[in-house]
């Protein structure tokens, strides 16, 4: 038993790649974004089974935040808006250019709250987008 855990081990670690995350390509002024979108990149090269090393021969990972969108979809009497779309587009560039993006709803029933229904948006994007950038990092 104990030579099938070490042998796994030795396998998992004979072929998972090292990756260098570069910094984020980001136009917009939002570094909650970033950090979610680093956050989610780290998580989902880690349980893809790579390293998240910066050596010479590690393979370069360029992440940017193509597109933050907002647009508004409901409206209280008093012509206030109560209700957003949130779209985010993000991209990976390792070799060729990988895009991945996801539309999330959310509503602002006063302003009492700020901007954590917001955040919770940006999360639930990104939470839509880890899966496929899971799945695209685990072919690698």
């Amino acid at each position: 038993m104990v030579i099938i855990l070490l042998l796994t081990a030795f396998l998992s670690l004979a072929l998972s790649k090292d990756f260098c995350v570069g910094n984020i390509q980001n136009p917009y002024p939002d570094p909650y974004v970033e950090y979610v979108f680093r956050k989610t990149l780290e998580r989902a090269l880690l349980e893809s089974g790579h390293r998240i090393k910066c050596t010479p021969e590690a393979e370069k990972i360029t992440p940017s935040v193509d597109l933050i969108k907002e647009t508004p979809i409901a409206y209280t009497p008093q012509q206030r808006v109560s209700a957003y779309n949130l779209e985010i587009r993000v991209s990976l560039t390792l070799k060729e250019k990988r895009v991945f993006s996801a539309l999330v709803s959310y509503s602002l029933p006063d302003g009492s709250l700020g901007d954590l229904p917001r955040r919770s948006a940006i999360q639930d994007a990104f939470n839509i987008i880890y899966t496929e950038m899971l799945q695209f990092l685990g072919r690698r």
